[in-house]
């Protein structure tokens, strides 16, 4: 059997070709890095590939190529260049931050957690990728660990945060931990890089409200109203600060009618007009609202403890107690509901049914077990 040896001519042109391909695939390589310095992403995105058609194991260029795909929104091209980069570049953070951006935007979200948790494996103080799990746990309704993530990154960030809708997801999540100070100073910040974005008004409608900062408060639902006239909510929301903070059922009821007028079926009017009927004494015109809010929504456990108290003022001991359980149903933990349900068992004289009623409040820790208690004795 012969052994066929290239010419020494043959074999230095192939050594020649292929330091020439390598050669252009750099070229290619920085030519692509030039253009993306530029915000040219769609033409950097081709140099990089023809990079990776003349040397295919490019892992530079693979990369960059995973970049923009993921800015040019084309996610799962993006994921398949930054899975062949990841193996190979197993210690560099800015791959598996780019691979759970590319997760996170095809809704993989378990595993856009997972990469962005591998970023900061490697490098705790990557920012963005603490607001990208901020904003996956804003998502989820996971608030006090999005909390965490916010602080991290505004911790770590090396320029200032202008993005409005950043302090804004900030802002509202304040709010659900009722941090309504801290959702205050957010909420503002949102509004120096966006004026019209009507939720960050209607944010901080709400934890002006619950300051009672009446008219702040009043001033930025209305400034919602003139951002989108055809929202009721920020008609609930001026209701609510008359009817909690000044106790003006009437003026409450007006704002609650407007919302009402723009939404007929609007569960939050409905349940308002309800909670101010009660206070007057027109319980039955009260049961006609709290019914049509239980319609909107069968879980709207307020409405249903509104319902008990209305039956009970009324002599319906039955109903009462009917909306009472159903009420401590959805919320084992409500307080107002168990107390009317004791009411109910006062007046029926039913003092072993009233008083289990108190030693559950005393589980609760309420203070309304002592109220309810001095009733009881006095059977």
């Amino acid at each position: 059997m012969k052994n066929y040896l290239l010419p020494p001519s043959i074999f230095l042109f192939i050594i020649f070709s292929q330091t020439i391909f390598a050669q252009d695939a750099v070229t290619l390589y920085n030519d692509g890095v030039n253009l993306k310095k530029e915000n040219k992403i769609k033409e950097a995105l081709e140099k990089f590939k023809m990079a990776i058609a003349l040397k295919p194991d490019y892992t530079e260029a693979i990369y960059e190529s995973g970049w923009c795909q993921n800015d040019l929104k084309e996610y799962e091209a993006a994921i398949v260049n930054l899975r062949k980069v990841r193996p190979v570049w197993p210690n560099v953070p800015k791959v598996f931050f780019e691979l759970g951006y590319a997760f996170e935007k095809t809704n993989w979200i378990d595993s856009a957690i997972k990469a962005y948790d591998q970023c900061l494996e490697l490098k705790p103080d990557y920012s963005s990728a603490h607001k990208q799990l901020a904003y996956i746990s804003y998502t989820k309704e996971d608030y006090p660990t999005a909390l965490e993530h916010f602080s991290k990154y505004e911790l770590f960030a090396k320029t200032e945060i202008k993005d409005y809708l950043y302090w804004y997801r900030k802002g509202y999540t304040l709010n659900t931990q009722n941090d309504f100070s801290g959702a205050v100073i957010a909420l503002k910040e949102s509004l120096k890089y966006k004026t019209n974005y009507v939720n960050t008004y209607l944010e901080l409608g709400f934890a002006s409200k619950k300051l009672k900062l009446d008219e702040e408060a009043i001033s930025n639902y209305k400034q919602a109203m003139e951002l989108d006239p055809k929202s009721y909510i920020p008609y609930n929301g001026i209701g609510e600060v008359y009817r909690d903070n000044q106790k003006d059922m009437v003026m409450a009821m007006s704002w609650y009618q407007k919302s009402l007028d723009i939404k007929p079926d609007e569960r939050k009017a409905h349940f308002g007009m309800g909670y101010c009927l009660n206070t007057q004494g027109k319980y039955n015109d009260a049961i006609i609202h709290l019914k049509k809010a239980i319609e909107a929504e069968a879980t709207y456990t307020a409405a249903y403890v509104e319902l008990g108290y209305s039956h009970y003022m009324i002599d319906k001991y039955f109903e009462a107690i009917d909306y009472c359980d159903k009420a401590i149903a959805l919320n084992p933990k409500n307080e107002n509901a168990r107390y009317y349900k004791g009411l109910v068992y006062v007046s029926q004289k039913n003092k072993v049914m009233a008083q289990k009623v108190v030693d559950d409040l005393n589980a609760l820790s309420s203070k309304l077990a002592a109220t309810l208690k001095t009733k009881v004795d006095a059977l």
